[in-house]
């Protein structure tokens, strides 16, 4: 017999934290892809001064590639409708010295910017990037301790996360750019998710974007230690915990509907990505998202210097990736993916 799963009900105090879905939150329809890409994540370099462990870096090693400008420039003038470039990948990309002329080249066509970063090079890198017109940074905070923080992030002190947080703090005083906290919890750190917020709202952050740990590509160890792998009964009431504490900090919080997690129709969510966002890695490979950041023969869907993006996003084999998510996904990697199980739809 089937285990059998009580629904979770989410208190009504807490669903003004709860993102529905990715097709709400960007407003796409499933089946009907935008004409051109509207979002690329784009891998600069996968250079890091981290391995954290719930990264792809901890057990691949960097080539020390990066994405040239002139290559960026020309992507971006491939797409004009383009409004959104995440600099995220499995690299850091304040290690990338004219990272802010990626970014002023996105400014320069009115599009909006953001990136994720483990805070190390904030106070040497940040502020020509800010100047260039930078429009979201994220500062990786996944623990409220030393222990935990360096277990997580691959030996960073929580003194380091510190200083990173208020120097971050300080330099996007007066500007435009928004600062935020990027979370990504596990059996590791669910615990300590109450005290995270304390941590964030304690350095004068107002804004967390929580996540699950998941996997990368074929690679599924990390799944094991994910949220959707625990008991909803253990998971839940610390999540709880945590909502909480933002309601009391006043933090503007986002979370994935976490009544998925005792829900089977989850496994079978409809992914958000092939419908208006590309991943881009350092030497061009085009994937479908960020959990095949890393490019191999079953996952990529063309190459930037091959071909322009708009005839690689309306290419066969992009067509067939959308197609079979109304039967179940095609690809073995897509399979158990944590990341469609909390913003697919359902």
């Amino acid at each position: 017999m089937p285990e059998h799963r009580s629904p979770v009900v989410v208190p009504e105090h807490f669903r003004k934290f709860l993102v529905t879905d990715d097709f709400d939150r960007y407003g796409l329809v499933p089946g009907q892809p935008t004409p051109t890409p509207q979002y690329l994540q784009v891998e600069l370099t996968d250079l890091c001064n981290l391995a954290c462990a719930g990264c792809l870096r901890a057990v691949h090693e960097s080539s020390g590639r990066h994405l040239s400008l002139e290559t960026f420039v020309a992507l971006l003038d491939q797409l004009p409708d383009l409004g959104h470039v995440s600099f995220v990948g499995g690299g850091e990309a304040l290690i990338v010295r004219d990272f802010a002329a990626y970014v002023q080249a996105c400014t320069d066509r009115s599009v909006f910017t953001s990136t994720n970063t483990n805070g190390l090079l904030v106070r040497r890198r940040l502020e020509p990037v800010l100047d260039a017109g930078l429009g979201l940074i994220a500062i990786s905070v996944d623990g409220a301790d030393d222990a935990t923080l360096g277990r997580m992030r691959s030996g960073l002190r929580l003194s380091q996360l510190s200083t990173a947080l208020r120097e971050a703090a300080a330099l996007t005083e007066g500007r435009e750019t928004g600062l935020s906290a990027a979370v990504t919890l596990s059996s590791a750190n669910l615990e300590q998710f109450p005290a995270i917020v304390d941590f964030v709202a304690d350095h004068g952050l107002t804004r967390i974007s929580v996540e699950s740990l998941h996997h990368w590509g074929e690679d599924k160890t990390l799944n094991a230690e994910s949220l959707f792998a625990l008991q909803v009964q253990d998971v839940v009431p610390q999540l709880e915990a945590g909502l909480a504490r933002a309601d009391e900090r006043a933090v503007e919080l986002s979370i994935f509907d976490y009544s998925r997690l005792g829900s089977p129709a989850a496994a079978n969510a409809v992914c958000p990505w092939p419908w208006d966002a590309s991943y881009i890695t350092k030497d061009g490979d085009v994937t479908p998202c960020c959990v095949h950041m890393e490019s191999s023969p079953g996952n990529v869907l063309g190459n930037i210097h091959e071909a322009p993006m708009a005839e690689i996003w309306a290419s066969k084999p992009y067509r067939s990736l959308r197609d079979s998510f109304t039967e179940g996904p095609a690809w073995s990697s897509c399979e158990g993916c944590v990341y469609r199980m909390e913003f697919g739809r359902v």
